[in-house]
C-alpha cells in the first residue's frame, strides 16, 4: 500500500492590489463640467445631447482601443486615468449611449 502526503505551504507574499474591470464599475465626470455626448467617437460626430458635471452612475459600455484588463485591475489610480486619456467610450446615461473622449470619465 502507498501513502501519499500532501502538503501546503504558506509563505508571506505580495499583496496585489484590484480593482473591477472597467465596465463593472460606474463613472461621474472627472472635472465636473458638463460634456457632449457624441453620435460617434469623434468630436466630428454629431452632438447627441450633453452629460450634466454632477452627472454619477455613468455606465461603461466599451472603449476604442479596449481597456487591457490586467492594466487596469492591477494598476494605480494614476494609471487608470491615463487608460481613460487614451481612448474614446461609448457610456451610458439616463438611458441615453452615447461617446465620450476618455479623459473627461473617472472611476467612482
Amino acid at each position: 500500500m502507498m501513502a501519499f502526503s500532501i502538503g501546503f505551504g504558506f509563505g508571506a507574499g505580495v499583496a496585489l492590489a484590484q480593482s473591477p474591470s472597467p465596465y463593472d464599475m460606474t463613472y461621474a465626470l472627472r472635472d465636473g463640467k458638463p460634456t457632449s455626448l457624441y453620435a460617434d467617437m469623434s468630436e466630428k460626430a454629431a452632438k447627441k445631447g450633453s452629460v450634466p458635471g454632477d452627472a454619477k452612475g455613468i455606465v461603461l459600455r466599451w472603449c476604442r482601443d479596449e481597456i487591457p484588463f490586467g492594466s487596469w485591475q492591477f494598476g494605480s489610480r494614476k494609471s487608470q486615468l491615463a487608460l481613460l486619456d487614451a481612448r474614446w467610450c461609448e457610456i451610458s446615461y439616463n438611458g441615453v449611449v452615447g461617446s465620450v473622449p476618455g479623459k473627461v470619465l473617472t472611476p467612482q
